[in-house]
């Protein structure tokens, strides 16, 4: 590993992936760095909206078919406090449903055909921003130093990126998430279920189907509270659904975003989780991570040709998605009469996507 570079990237998920195949498709030199093995997996319900397939088009990638799962597509079906008669599936919107594992391994493999040097294995341990980023990092050899002129911090939601930035907030508000895959029997169709109850779970339940198994999940900002949770929404699908588990295959656990979004500082870009980019209200993030692995690195390749600076532009990029993940930040706040009238006013309108 060389030890100097243009851009580097730290996590090698969808948002590190996509600014990869960016910024080496533009000419720089870019290192891509993981602190797991090639093909790690990742904890995630693994939905995709259909209108992320645009986003690929940026990148001119089409969606292999290995990397879905089955059914391919799913509705999205809300479920407010009062239950399942009174919930009901999202007009004209569909989602993805992918195999996680297998959609990011493909994503990183295009971002090695760009150019892009992949180094898996490799721990970020330090930053250091100057006129230029020194970055210390623990590699299978031992540690080393690299200058970049940029890092673009794509390594979820608990950002060691993030940590290390000077002179703004630091940490972020985490939801963790538990997801268990069943065999099991149940009144399911191909919807991803979203289930608001605050009396189950003070966030939101999920469950959807993925080849064999139904995948039954919640999450919490408070870690002894999942399991609570977790328990409470099973009981509660088996009163709605008629849900009779019958063999548990994998109970997994992992974190989400759930605070103030921060996009970075000076030549350090966060994106995807890291910046806390992610759907409140269903913990969908694959699209954001993508669509701002792409603005951070557009937002360097037109610093580089000497536009206003990355950091500048990336926000300006940006701004819609800051607002929409502000928007549904409120869920937390709000009690079941509120999530109940959300519902209904879901339930009645028509997306254009």
């Amino acid at each position: 590993m060389n030890s100097e570079c243009d851009v580097l990237i730290v996590g090698a998920g969808p948002a590190g992936s996509a600014a990869a195949i960016k910024c080496a498709e533009a000419g720089l030199s870019t290192f891509l760095i993981d602190k797991a093995a090639l093909g790690r997996h990742k904890p995630c319900a693994g939905i995709l909206p259909t209108v992320a397939t645009y986003v690929l088009d940026e990148l001119d990638l089409r969606l292999p078919q290995n990397v879905f799962s089955e059914p391919k597509e799913l509705g999205i079906f809300y479920v407010p406090p009062s239950g399942r008669a009174n919930g009901g599936e999202l007009k004209n919107y569909r989602v993805l449903n992918l195999d996680r594992d297998l959609f990011d391994r493909w994503l990183v493999e295009k971002a090695v055909e760009a150019g892009a040097h992949l180094q898996t294995e490799t721990t970020l341990l330090a930053l250091n921003q100057r006129e230029y980023i020194e970055a210390a990092l623990k590699t299978r050899s031992g540690i080393i130093t690299v200058k970049a002129s940029y890092v673009i911090g794509a390594d979820g939601a608990l950002s060691t990126v993030r940590r290390c930035l000077e002179g703004k907030p630091r940490q972020q508000l985490i939801l963790t998430v538990i997801q268990e895959y069943w065999e099991s029997e149940g009144e399911f169709g191909d919807y991803f279920y979203t289930i608001l109850n605050t009396k189950i779970t003070p966030t939101y339940g999920y469950l959807l189907k993925k080849k064999d198994n139904v995948i039954v999940g919640t999450g919490s900002t408070e870690r002894e509270q999942v399991i609570k949770s977790l328990n409470a929404v099973k009981d509660w699908l088996g009163k709605e659904f008629g849900f009779r588990p019958r063999l548990l295959k994998k109970r997994e656990v992992g974190f989400l975003p759930y605070g103030d979004c921060y996009l970075g500082y000076g030549r350090i870009l966060l994106v995807g989780d890291a910046a806390g980019l992610c759907n409140r209200f269903s913990g969908e993030g694959i699209r954001f991570a993508l669509e701002s692995g792409i603005a951070a690195a557009e937002s360097i390749i037109n610093a580089e040709s000497g536009n206003k600076k990355a950091s500048e532009a990336y926000q300006y990029q940006m701004q819609p998605h800051l607002e929409f993940v502000r928007e549904t930040t409120l869920l937390h706040k709000k009690d079941d009469s509120w999530r109940e009238e959300f519902v209904l006013a879901e339930l009645k309108r028509y997306n254009l996507w």
